[in-house]
């Protein structure tokens, strides 16, 4: 067994046991052992994000979650860019914890004793050669670094879900996991942020999720009318899609709702094919440490041109 998983090779888990049933042995003890690169690439994707698009909040749906992989990245993500002052450095100072029950104790200097007649001490004249008169360094005043505007911090909201590993997921992050599929998506039942319930038939004033990740699961639903149907419902219920996968599957339709984008610092819809391949991806991928992240924006949920 390799990381709670049955073999190193998960096409050798598939193909041996069958997903749904790979996922039941492995429910609890599941971990992606891609893990690292994960992290790499959705710090990378989320801080273009923030700073592309300003968010007062973002609203997580981690759907397919495993053992919660990709929620505990985006948590040491913000942990790590907008740290709290907890005893720990923050943004560079040392902030002290206070003891148990009062403020700080502050350490006085140590006295000095002070001599009842001052010292007169003499005074040594600086050396100037006959040959040259004394010389004074011009001033060097420090170089100015150009500002950089500081992010604020947004608010961070996570739902996960996953029909197979979610005590897996609780396990690993101490956090609630929905027990929902990819069919259930694609049948409307998927809950609004901070719901358990799905939305009632015909409301059309949902609340929208920010950002859908699926990490190294996608590539699972294998009918084109399954992922059409689940893209399709997810295109209606969030704004922005995150692929994460080790290859280049699925090719996800323009007609399925969703609009490839640049993530890169151009931060806009991708035209064409790129212009890198192979394992650097192709022009509009983050690709760090093997992992792929794709970026799409829903069709039905922007305003812009």
């Amino acid at each position: 067994m390799a990381n709670g998983n049955l073999s190193h090779s998960m096409r050798e888990n598939y193909g041996t046991h069958g997903v749904a049933e790979y996922y039941k042995i492995v429910q609890e003890s599941y971990r992606n052992p891609h893990f690292p690169g994960l992290k790499k690439v959705l710090a990378q994707f989320l801080d273009r994000y923030v700073a592309q698009e300003k968010p007062k909040g973002i609203k997580v749906l981690d759907l397919a979650a495993g053992s919660g992989e990709a929620t505990e990245a985006i948590l040491a993500w913000k942990a790590s860019r907008w740290p709290k002052a907890d005893g720990k450095t923050v943004a560079g100072v040392q902030s002290a914890r206070l003891p148990e029950g009062g403020a700080p104790t502050l350490i006085p200097p140590p006295a000095t004793s002070q001599p009842s007649r001052p010292l007169a001490l003499p005074i040594r004249q600086p050396f100037s050669p006959p040959s040259r008169g004394p010389s004074a360094r011009p001033a060097v005043r420090p170089k100015r670094s150009p500002a950089t505007p500081a992010l604020s911090e947004p608010e961070l909201s996570i739902v996960a879900s996953d029909p197979f590993t979610s005590p897996a997921y609780r396990a690993r992050i101490g956090l609630p996991c929905l027990e929902i599929s990819f069919s259930d998506v694609a049948a409307g039942k998927l809950p609004a942020p901070g719901s358990t319930k799905p939305p009632e038939e015909g409301d059309d004033e949902v609340e929208l999720y920010d950002i859908v990740v699926i990490s190294f699961a996608l590539h699972l639903v294998e009918s084109p009318s399954e992922l059409w149907a689940l893209l399709a419902e997810l295109g209606k219920r969030a704004r922005w899609l995150v692929i994460t996968a080790p290859h280049k599957k699925p090719e996800i339709k323009s007609s399925w709702g969703w609009r490839r984008w640049d993530p890169s610092a151009a931060w806009r819809p991708a035209e064409g094919r790129g212009n890198v391949g192979g394992v650097e991806g192709d022009g509009y991928e983050i690709v760090l440490d093997r992992v792929r992240l794709r970026l799409y924006r829903s069709e039905a949920n922007w305003d812009g041109e």
